[in-house]
């Protein structure tokens, strides 16, 4: 819940913050490590809500259809707030929200199990090509940004293989131990625990640099392979469309003090999260841009 003291700009009252993932996740561990500062900026209490579902589309409609005056807020990403949108009827579009700022930016790996067989990417591929419609690849959603990478993939390199949407990352970690599917394509930030207990390998970066969290994992560019996560912007808060623009102004500098404080800093450290703070107005162009770029790629 967020309670605002009197005097503050906004007005006193109770309203919540809901994130579209599972909890545990990385969106979910990031909030929390920025709710004891978020408390301390807005002067009040802060609660986060796990509302995974729909491939972000229940949490997204839970905050958009909220009382537009600052209190209940949402944490998004690219699939959420774009993909899942143009691949569905889902009651909304970027333009009925309000960005306030972002927090984070972390890239996709292709994980195994650590004793698979596979070594590097195009290992990996050339038993795609060898077994067609065999490998399951898990994904943390049918309308997220991997999904719909690995969709390019499979038309770009002539592969076919099952793609399966899980509700949220710590899904496709269960389903991979339990082997479920052959591979998974998650967030970094979730994976050290089960690289460390030499459980899971990464085969590639999704993204145009290497991971901080798996610096030693070349990115499918580098392995010569076009396999990249394109035009992901950050991930962090929005509210409802016509929320005013004082609040968001005061939401904003609240988000920016949280992620450059040097305690939340450490927490992210320690749960393999880069913070990055990005303003409203730059996370309101993110979002349109990626919804130019990904409305274009799903006309094909």
């Amino acid at each position: 819940m967020l309670r605002e003291k009197e005097g503050s700009g906004i007005p006193e009252q109770d309203d919540s913050h809901f994130h579209p993932f599972s909890a545990g996740g990385a969106a979910d561990l990031s909030v929390r490590a920025l709710q004891p500062k978020l408390e301390k900026e807005l002067g009040q209490s802060v609660e986060v809500i796990d509302k995974p579902g729909g491939s972000g589309a229940l949490a997204m409609n839970e905050v958009i259809k909220s009382a537009a005056d600052g209190y209940t807020l949402g944490f998004t990403g690219v699939g959420p707030a774009v993909i899942t949108p143009l691949s569905n009827d889902v009651g909304y579009t970027p333009e009925d929200f309000a960005t306030v700022g972002a927090h984070m930016l972390i890239p996709y790996v292709l994980v195994v199990p650590y004793d698979s067989k596979y070594e590097n990417l195009s290992q990996f591929l050339d038993e795609v090509k060898a077994n067609p419609n065999k490998i399951r690849i898990g994904t943390p959603g049918p309308a997220s940004t991997s999904y719909l990478a690995l969709q390019q993939l499979a038309e770009k390199q002539g592969l076919q293989f099952q793609i399966v949407p899980f509700n949220g990352g710590v899904d496709t970690i269960n389903a991979l131990l339990g082997s479920n599917v052959e591979a998974i394509v998650n967030v970094d930030s979730e994976l050290p625990a089960y690289l460390n207990d030499k459980k899971f390998k990464t085969l590639t970066v999704l993204s145009d640099k290497r991971s901080t969290v798996v610096p030693d994992t070349p990115t499918s560019a580098e392995q010569g392979i076009d396999f990249t996560i394109n035009s992901v912007p950050p991930n962090g808060l929005y509210a409802p469309k016509g929320t005013p623009a004082n609040v968001i102004a005061k939401l904003e500098k609240a988000i920016k003090a949280a992620t450059e404080d040097e305690e939340v800093k450490k927490t992210f450290q320690n749960i393999h999260i880069n913070p990055e703070f990005t303003s409203a107005a730059d996370f309101r162009k993110a979002i349109d841009d990626s919804y130019a770029y990904y409305k274009e790629i799903l006309k094909k």
